[in-house]
């Protein structure tokens, strides 16, 4: 076999095995993003259980859902997306693993949903939304109008600051009480703070 034919056959043989690998590299990232995966952490069924019944969850009258990844992940490129994915994989497997995940105060977290919720996956699926001139809610209207105003402003605000419930409906909070009632989770987390700090011995 002279070299031209090998030097084919070899780029074949690697351009076949790049693809094999890309295609199974796709499949294990979306695999790994739907609440079916997600849900598989104990920690997370009420998350999954609310998202359930939420419009993003299938409870809309087309059947649409968003996928876990749509809401949770950056969607402003592919680089971005996969380190995201890499760093809060890694960071779920060591809270599971290694920590006390009864100490994860999951409600306080909903107070922090923009560091857990990204624009870009929201426009991702809601493409033309704020460049809507009629709604059947005219109010919606000036509230986007107002959220690009922010945002060329450099302000702080994101879908989900007006936005509060959504993905996972009203019943998150009550869902999440049900397992670490809010008022005795606050208590025993003052109590803890206060234990740490030296002024409780």
């Amino acid at each position: 076999m002279n070299r031209m034919k090998f030097g084919l056959l070899l780029a074949c043989v690697l351009g076949l095995v790049s693809l094999g690998i890309s295609l199974i590299g796709a499949e294990v990232v979306k695999a790994t993003g739907d609440e079916r995966f997600c849900g598989s952490c104990h920690e997370m069924k009420p998350m999954v259980e609310a998202y359930r019944h939420d419009i993003h969850g299938g409870s809309n009258r087309v059947g649409f859902k968003a996928e876990c990844a749509d809401c949770h992940l950056p969607h402003d490129n592919t680089f971005n997306y996969l380190l995201k994915k890499a760093t809060s994989g890694l960071n779920d497997v060591y809270k599971v693993t290694l920590t006390d995940t009864s100490k994860i105060d999951w409600l306080g977290k909903r107070d922090r949903r923009e560091e857990f919720v990204y624009d870009s996956g929201c426009l991702s699926c809601h493409q033309g939304l704020l460049e809507k001139t009629q709604a059947t809610n005219p109010k919606s209207l000036q509230m986007h109008a107002h959220y690009q105003e922010m945002q060329q402003k450099g302000e702080e605000l994101q879908c989900v600051s007006c936005h509060v419930t959504i993905g996972h409906n009203g019943e998150l909070r009550s869902r999440l009480n049900e397992t670490q009632p809010e008022y005795q989770f606050q208590h025993d987390l003052r109590a803890r703070e206060a234990a740490k700090a030296g002024t409780i011995k």
